[in-house]
């Protein structure tokens, strides 16, 4: 993968960020990476970043809810599918730190995501709250919970 220095290179990198199978690769690209963000510019692309921003989490959001349901009561499998999900968003709050915007702009990002895992977390609290009596499931989806992104 080439470290992207014009729009167009980044979007073909923000492409490979929606495909979702070279995450690692494409960080350490990013973080090299340069662009001159002149005002026409810089508008497209925030608006791209943020649009790759949400299709991962769309689409993490969607694998999670596949698992939750083919997962027949499985414990661990929920575990799984809860680390999963919160790896996902510590890669896009690592990714929303993209070193050409400026460090403001990067914090918003980062704070939208670091929201919404927070949102998905009550929520599958209160889920769990009303469906388990016996207090397991809410015990594990505590245990796992997603909006650990300290440090990030």
């Amino acid at each position: 993968m080439k470290i992207p220095n014009t729009y167009s290179a980044w979007m073909e990198c923000f492409d490979i960020v929606k495909a979702g199978a070279q995450d690692s690769e494409v960080l350490d690209c990013v973080r090299k990476g340069s662009l001159t963000l002149s005002a026409g510019v810089a508008g497209r692309f925030a608006e791209q970043l943020n649009a790759v921003i949400q299709y991962r989490i769309k689409k993490a959001s969607d694998k999670f809810d596949r698992a939750i349901q083919m997962n027949g009561g499985d414990i661990n499998l929920l575990s799984s599918a809860l680390l999963a999900l919160r790896k996902e968003f510590i890669f896009l709050v690592q990714f929303a730190r993209i070193p050409i915007l400026p460090p403001k702009d990067a914090e918003l990002l980062v704070n939208a995501i670091k929201e919404q895992a927070s949102s998905m977390q009550k929520s599958l609290e209160t889920s769990a709250v009303k469906l388990d009596r016996t207090g397991m499931l809410t015990s594990i989806i505590k245990k796992n919970n997603l909006d650990k992104l300290e440090g990030l």
